[in-house]
């Protein structure tokens, strides 16, 4: 069975909810942040996997069958570089998520009040490229 990635947008809902419910301060910090760290990520690889697989299934971009080093720089390069609005539009948003994702996954520390509105961005933003890659295939 084929893997559903917009289940990981709902894991990052799931997790972000949690955090912010008043009935999660049980947890520790650190668990919180865990969550909304991996909140942030999850977004991002939804976001990603949807459009690669979009832009291979779609458009012709049948080398993402096999391309596997150098595919998220790739991906986002070639979207940029349209002359499609949307398309831009799509590289740019896949861009600002995975530079959080990237935040997220690297530095030890982030401020606690920003991580929180990162992930609120990124579920918005993951949101987005799931919109506009609905509209795609609605042509």
């Amino acid at each position: 069975m084929k893997f559903d990635w917009s289940s990981y947008l709902e894991v990052a809902e799931t997790l972000y909810n949690e955090v912010i419910s008043t009935s999660n301060q049980a947890n520790s910090a650190s668990i919180n942040e865990a969550k909304i760290r991996s909140c942030i990520s999850r977004a991002y690889y939804s976001a990603f996997c949807l459009t690669r697989n979009y832009l291979r299934d779609f458009e012709g971009y049948t080398n993402l069958r096999t391309l596997k080093v150098g595919v998220h720089t790739y991906v986002i390069t070639e979207l940029l570089g349209s002359k499609e609005r949307d398309f831009i539009k799509l590289g740019q948003t896949l861009e600002r998520l995975r530079l959080l994702r990237v935040e997220v996954d690297y530095e030890d520390y982030i401020a606690p009040n920003l991580l929180i509105s990162k992930a609120k961005q990124a579920i918005k933003d993951a949101k987005n490229v799931v919109q506009l890659l609905e509209k795609f295939t609605e042509r």
